[in-house]
């Protein structure tokens, strides 16, 4: 029997948006376990892009090291640039040749599809209480459909693609749903009947998913812009050069914006000052970001081009450690807790830990970093010095990110594959 659905996260989303009503002065000092300072999903539930309003793609799940696959599943003449959301023991991801899947988490089996003539190329989001996914696709139709069954409740169109997933945003009278297109415009629509409460139009494409902090929606435009427009309505407030285009959504950190951009830079955005705090070149070959930040106690945590995943500082952009990957990393870093109970001195190659090695985390929390490359790797970083901890050669190369729920490391692959891992011993 497939669970019920929880009524949790429209209440984990509100405490989030609230808590970063008043964010710490920049540059934060917060603790790496601690919540309160860094937004993170509930360890049930990944239910948008970056796992939370504020896009720090960090989870409060925990791992029991070394991961071993739960399950895959190759779905037939298909492919996957979306990342997968995650609500109530059910994955939501559309692929590229207009199916939406509902999956069990627990073993990958199709609950419901919906078929479309066009490709899903971005991650839905899905709340829970209602129990409602939102999804948009490659011909710039929204569509929300209900999470128990399939049914379609409501759709919009807007006027180009949709690259970047939707954010759910509570708010007075009923959640909302933020969605950008290739239009270039960003629209606010009723979670539940798809009414149109604002829009928003920049100079040109949006392609990454918006940010929410402190009241503001954090958008980085294809028009070499970082725009903060208020979450309520609609209005422009701060509109900051970056000197290029970009499609990464930004993460939230205090009062800074970190993301990274086609020309290669790294940039921090001070956004109370209107203004860049830094901004960095890559190291080795120059080229463009299309991963979004993780954020992991006083660092931001990326992956880029030029085959590598890095690591820098909030404060001010000093690089802590460099990581090469086998193929371009894309796909955006997603940030776990570790249980360090139970290590044993297993062998990289096969899987397990290298030498029972862990990062350490402030205030004895340990965390680590899972990212994905073109090349098809799969890898858990220490966060503190980008060790190896655990990794896995899936075969197919991922443009997207990792979901992480339940127990489960979830992962959706070029070829059309589903990968589910965990930690090994646990159920």
């Amino acid at each position: 029997m497939t669970p019920p659905l929880p009524r949790l996260v429209r209440a984990a989303l509100l405490l989030a948006f609230l808590g970063a009503a008043t964010p710490p002065a920049c540059p934060p000092a917060a603790a790496a376990g601690d919540s309160a300072a860094v937004d993170e999903a509930p360890a049930d539930a990944w239910p948008m892009f970056r796992g939370v309003l504020a896009g720090t793609g960090r989870s409060a799940a925990r791992f029991r090291l070394p991961l071993a696959e739960r399950w895959h599943r190759q779905l037939d003449k298909t492919a996957f640039d979306a990342t997968p959301v995650i609500m109530g023991g059910r994955i939501f991801v559309g692929d590229l040749d207009g199916t939406f899947h509902c999956l069990a988490l627990d073993d990958g089996r199709t609950l419901w599809t919906f078929k479309t003539d066009v490709g899903f190329p971005a991650a839905a989001a899905v709340s829970g209480d209602p129990a409602v996914v939102v999804v948009g696709d490659a011909a710039g139709m929204i569509r929300a459909f209900d999470a128990a069954d399939g049914s379609l409740l409501w759709t919009h169109e807007t006027g180009a693609e949709i690259s970047g997933g939707p954010t759910l945003l509570p708010a007075e009278g009923g959640a909302r749903v933020l969605v950008g297109s290739q239009d270039a415009t960003l629209v606010c629509l009723s979670l539940a009947d798809g009414g149109v409460a604002w829009k928003h139009t920049i100079n040109d494409q949006i392609r990454c998913s918006p940010t929410v902090a402190a009241g503001k929606v954090l958008l980085a435009g294809c028009d070499g812009r970082l725009h903060v427009i208020d979450a309520l309505t609609g209005a422009e407030e701060v509109e900051v050069p970056i000197d290029g285009p970009t499609g990464t959504t930004p993460a939230a950190a205090g009062d800074r914006a970190l993301f990274g951009s086609e020309g290669g830079v790294f940039w921090a955005i001070d956004v109370s000052a209107g203004k860049p705090a830094w901004k960095i070149a890559p190291q080795g070959a120059g080229q463009a970001y299309r991963s979004s930040a993780a954020i992991a106690g006083d660092l931001a945590i990326v992956g880029t081009r030029g085959r590598s995943v890095e690591a820098m500082t909030i404060a001010d952009g000093e690089r802590r450690w460099r990581q090469p990957m086998r193929g371009r990393v894309d796909a955006s870093p997603v940030v776990i807790h570790l249980d360090d109970g139970h290590l044993d001195d297993g062998h990289l190659d096969d899987g397990h830990l290298d030498d029972g090695h862990l990062d350490d985390g402030q205030s004895g929390d340990r965390l680590a970093v899972a990212v994905a490359d073109s090349a098809g790797k799969i890898a858990l970083l220490g966060t503190t010095d980008g060790e190896r901890l655990w990794e896995f050669d899936a075969g197919n190369g991922f443009t997207a990110s990792a979901a992480v729920a339940g127990g489960c490391l979830v992962l959706a692959s070029g070829d059309g594959t589903v990968w589910c891992f965990g930690g090994e011993g646990e159920p």
